[in-house]
Formats: structure tokens, C-alpha cells, sequence
């Protein structure tokens, strides 16, 4: 689909980068319904803020808010900063977890890796990529910008010489 309408490289970075948010340039060997439903929840977003990305009304808590809760209506159990001593395995498959305040049962377990790691679990833990996000809090607008509360800056990996968004 990029090929057929002769996009500049730019315009194709700006596409899969900026509003379908692709990390690597994956998006040009995928299917052309892939991008264009990517770019149609972007269009879709951008009525609901000034923004097409959605911030949290309450500060970045109510991320792990909202994911708690989707997560107990689907059964599941959000625990924020608890230690695990143990990962409970039963034909080796995940079963739960141990901690000190006892055991969560579990078929599916999902851990930053330094969880994984202290439970004895170095093994099972590999480094597949890293990728850079942050945040910045200015004390004023970024120019250019319109002078938006927020903005999401991103940075192509084509103009950064790089072969995909990650480091």
C-alpha cells in the first residue's frame, strides 16, 4: 500500500512511527489492514482530547488503577509492589506465587524480571530488546506545538540512522 501511493521515506516514517506507532519498520512487511487499523484507532482517539493519546485524569495512578480493575472483572489478581519469595510451579507450568503474606494462585504470571531473577529464576530471563520512553515535565510549552499541555515527541529511527526504535 506505501509503494502504491509513492510515499516519501519520511511520510512513511512519520505513518508507521508517530501515528500507527510501530517501533521497528515491521509495518512495511505486514499486511496493509495492520496500519490501517493502527492508524484508524489514532483517528478514532484524536476525538476524544486535544490529544490522540489518552492521559490519565487522575495522575499516572490511575493507570495501574484502571488495569486492576479490568483485571478483577476478568478474574485476575493486580498486585502493586509485593515482594515474591517463590514462583509455584506444577508440571512445569506456572501455578502461583509465594510471598509473605502467602499464596496467589495463578495460570499465568506477568513480573518485571527482577521478580523472576530473585526467585531463582535467572535461567528463564532474557534480554530481547530495550527501548526508550520518558517523560518530561517542563515549565513550558514545547514551540511549534501550539502551546498543548502535552505532547508525544517521537523520533524516527530512519532520521536517527537506526534500524529500529529501540536501543
Amino acid at each position: 500500500m506505501l509503494s502504491k501511493y509513492s510515499l516519501e521515506d519520511n511520510t512513511i516514517d512519520f505513518i508507521g512511527h508517530a501515528v500507527a506507532l510501530y517501533t521497528n519498520d515491521s509495518f512495511m512487511e505486514r499486511p496493509a489492514i495492520d496500519l490501517i487499523r493502527k492508524i484508524q484507532l489514532y483517528m478514532d482517539s484524536m476525538g476524544k482530547n486535544p490529544s490522540p493519546f489518552i492521559y490519565p485524569i487522575f495522575g499516572l495512578g490511575g493507570i495501574p488503577e484502571g488495569f486492576s480493575r479490568i483485571s478483577a472483572v476478568n478474574g485476575g489478581t493486580f498486585m502493586l509492589n509485593t515482594d515474591i519469595n517463590e514462583v509455584l510451579f506444577e508440571d512445569g507450568k506456572v501455578v502461583g506465587v509465594k510471598g509473605p503474606e502467602g499464596i496467589a494462585k495463578c495460570n499465568t504470571l506477568i513480573v518485571d524480571p527482577t521478580y523472576a531473577i530473585r526467585c531463582g529464576l535467572k535461567d528463564r530471563v532474557k534480554l530481547v530488546e530495550k527501548i526508550i520512553r520518558c517523560i518530561c515535565i517542563l515549565d513550558h510549552p514545547i514551540p511549534g506545538t501550539e502551546n498543548l499541555p502535552s505532547v508525544q515527541i517521537i523520533l524516527p529511527q530512519r532520521q536517527l540512522k537506526r534500524k529500529n526504535g529501540k536501543i
